[in-house]
């Protein structure tokens, strides 16, 4: 029931998102990058292992990964900024974070 809970509350932030948007652009992008998802993650793992130290790897690897995804909201960003078509400026944000991702695999950051 929990998990449901969970789920419910990041629809409703992304309703409210979307509410939010017309009014403050700031408030709508602290909303959107409420962290959501990643609880959600960590207490799945901690509810099927009952584990403190696996919990605290994969909450470790899910901050490893935010470096990355930073790398597509900037990459999305300054191509926006620069007005190339919105489904170009994401697509060169999944590049950018793709590389990256790949790149922390290769040096070994992410196993």
């Amino acid at each position: 029931m929990e998990r449901w809970a969970n789920i419910g509350i990041a629809w409703l932030i992304i309703a409210a998102v979307a509410l939010i948007q017309e009014r403050s652009r700031v408030l709508a992008g602290i909303l959107a990058a409420m962290p959501l998802s990643i609880p959600l993650a960590m207490w799945i793992v901690y509810a099927e292992t009952r584990d403190l130290e696996q919990t605290a790897r994969f909450a470790r690897s899910t901050f490893l990964a935010l470096i990355p995804s930073l790398g597509f909201v900037l990459a999305a960003w300054l191509l926006l900024a620069r007005r190339v078509p919105f489904g170009w400026s994401l697509l060169g944000g999944y590049a950018a974070w793709l590389g990256m991702l790949l790149i922390w695999r290769g040096l070994g950051i992410l196993r």
